[in-house]
């Protein structure tokens, strides 16, 4: 049962706006109108989503780059890995119990809010269960809340820490999400949630927990990785598909990929890194669950042709089809341009200057290249 957000009592009732919070009484609710309104007029209602407890269900149709959530952290450590706060719970115990009530009642409510839960980290295990006297009780369970729902926390694509966000860790997995997590341009740990697909009324918003370096595993090894890191067992629309099968090969091919390319890079065979760049964006476009990677392919694709043209190496090419990319090379970028700017992300935005810049810096522009960049 959710309990109160004011004061923690058990309750069945809910915001009648919204459907975000929970209220016992109404002096409860009008006591925290002044946190709450800042919020309750977000895209979404949370509710029971079947077999994972609490989600988030769009309450009007999203379009790609509509905002879900902006949300900052209850509490947040400048820490090189989650595990470090883990392990050194000392200060987060000092951290929770600095907070008031109302907080704490915020962090109690999320999943994983259970001794259990905490002591289901080996390394935490031992030092937990030796001291079991009631009045630590509480923060323990606390602690399971944030080691199953704490998030990493980047800034120019570097780690500075963890942090615990109350709405969206409500965001369900799927291995083939609708919504994007991204940091705020000038708060240095608030993150907001945009749709990268057009959503329906109705539809559970839905974002993915693997990291970018798991972006093309196929469907046992995503299930294993995790089972290991979030405890569950993945059957979202991707996993338990009559297709997965399929989609693994393709998954598998952009891999590959993905890995021989910078091996013609160092080889200086540009026709051979650009024909793979160019079958990755192809098996790309024409799957849904990874279309979210194709501004990236563009991009990449762009700078192998922007070389190819540096060099005035197409004039070799055997490949017509080749040296007709190496001419039409501003219309890859031109495509990663609107697809990374459609999603208001940041970390998109700021992935896409970056490559412009190293290009422009490498002297690549000089071939005709555009200097364009995201405002």
């Amino acid at each position: 049962m959710a309990v109160c957000t004011v004061c923690g009592n058990p309750t069945t009732n809910k915001c009648g706006k919204c459907s975000n919070a929970w209220y016992c009484r109404t002096e409860c609710q009008r006591s925290d109108w002044k946190n709450h309104k800042k919020v309750c007029n977000y895209p979404f209602e949370i509710k029971e989503s079947d077999g994972k407890g609490l989600g988030l269900f769009a309450t009007r149709d999203l379009q790609i780059g509509d905002l879900v959530v902006c949300d900052d952290p209850i509490l947040y450590f400048e820490c090189g890995r989650t595990e470090d706060v883990l392990i050194s719970h000392g200060k987060f115990k000092e951290a929770y119990e600095k907070l008031g009530r109302r907080k704490r009642n915020k962090i109690l409510a999320l999943a994983g809010a259970t001794l259990e839960a905490a002591l289901s980290d080996a390394l935490l295990a031992l030092e937990l269960r030796s001291d079991s006297s009631s009045e630590n009780q509480e923060w323990k369970e606390a602690l399971g809340a944030f080691s199953r729902n704490c998030s990493s926390v980047n800034r120019d694509g570097k780690r500075i820490g963890s942090g615990l966000y109350t709405t969206i860790s409500r965001i369900n997995h799927s291995c083939s999400p609708n919504t994007e997590c991204s940091y705020l341009k000038d708060k240095r740990t608030s993150k907001e949630v945009r749709a990268i697909r057009n959503i329906k009324k109705g539809e559970e918003l839905l974002g993915d927990y693997m990291t970018d370096g798991e972006s093309f595993l196929i469907t046992s090894q995503r299930r294993k990785q995790l089972m290991q890191t979030w405890k569950f067992h993945c059957e979202c629309s991707l996993c338990s598909s009559d297709h997965a099968q399929e989609n693994d090969a393709l998954r598998e091919r952009v891999k590959k990929l993905y890995d021989v390319i910078p091996i013609f890079q160092a080889r200086e065979d540009i026709q051979g890194a650009a024909n793979a760049a160019l079958e990755r964006c192809n098996i790309i476009e024409k799957c849904d669950d990874m279309k979210r990677y194709l501004p990236g392919a563009y991009l990449e694709l762009y700078n192998i042709l922007l070389v190819a043209a540096m060099q005035k190496s197409y004039f070799g090419f055997d490949d017509a089809l080749i040296a007709s990319l190496v001419e039409r090379r501003e219309d890859y970028r031109e495509k990663a341009y609107e697809l990374f700017k459609r999603t208001k992300l940041m970390t998109r935005k700021d992935y896409y200057n970056k490559m412009m810049r190293q290009l422009a810096m490498l002297g690549y522009l000089a071939a005709g290249g555009s200097n364009k960049l995201m405002s």
